[in-house]
């Protein structure tokens, strides 16, 4: 059996938030409805500021862009995601195109992502990679309804499933932010990736291995032996 590989997206694989990028572009072409970013940025600086945990602006954000897309039709969503995220493949860190390649015989790759479903399942097809655990906007007859169905954010601990599946020996994750926190735990080499200040002092107190997008390849391949 093949070991597991657990990757998150934004700021691990990603050079910045996907989801905010996305929002941004379909509000100026008018696909979603307007003022979703403002109520997004909001939330993100409730975060930062300290107003709110993660975990709070993170539920607020996914209820702002379950409704923003309340009516749209998942097939079109999904193709109007993949469109996207192919004309700004500069944001996707070299390392990971040729880490998967170096890895896909030997493990068993997921995102792990508070993202809703269609940006893994985009990012997915550009990288030939089927398997992902992320939060769900509902959808009903093949359109959102403008509900969450399910967050991600403050339960990336539900990988233990995984390892479960997968086993613990040789696994590997990577992670950005306090929400990885869970996830890293779990798996045998945590890797922690240009981490914001919490996920650094977590990091530093269970000596997790901090990399960069320049040293991960190379770092993650040793392990992976």
């Amino acid at each position: 059996m093949k070991k597991l590989a657990l990757f998150d997206i934004d700021g691990v694989i990603y050079d910045g938030y996907s989801i905010f990028d996305q929002i941004q572009d379909q509000e100026k072409r008018g696909i979603i409805k307007s003022r979703t970013w403002d109520k997004i940025l909001l939330e993100l600086q409730a975060y930062k500021s300290g107003q709110k945990t993660y975990v709070e602006a993170a539920n607020k954000m996914l209820e702002v862009s379950a409704d923003s897309i309340r009516g749209l039709e998942n097939t079109f969503w999904l193709d109007d995601t993949k469109k996207y995220m192919s004309r700004h493949m500069n944001k996707f860190f070299p390392y990971f195109k040729h880490l998967v390649n170096a890895l896909k015989d030997t493990h068993e790759i997921y995102f792990v992502t508070t993202n809703f479903q269609i940006i893994p399942q985009a990012i997915g097809e550009i990288f030939g990679i089927n398997n992902y655990l992320s939060s769900r906007a509902e959808v009903v007859e093949g359109k959102f309804t403008g509900k969450v169905e399910f967050s991600m954010a403050g339960n990336k601990g539900i990988v233990a499933r995984l390892i479960n599946v997968y086993g613990r020996l040789g696994s590997i994750a990577v992670g950005d932010s306090e929400d990885d926190a869970d996830m890293l735990d779990l798996v045998e080499f945590p890797f922690v990736m240009e981490p914001n200040e919490k996920l650094a002092e977590i990091a530093k107190s269970k000596n997790w291995q901090i990399v960069n997008r320049d040293t991960i390849a190379d770092i993650i391949l040793k392990h992976a032996k």
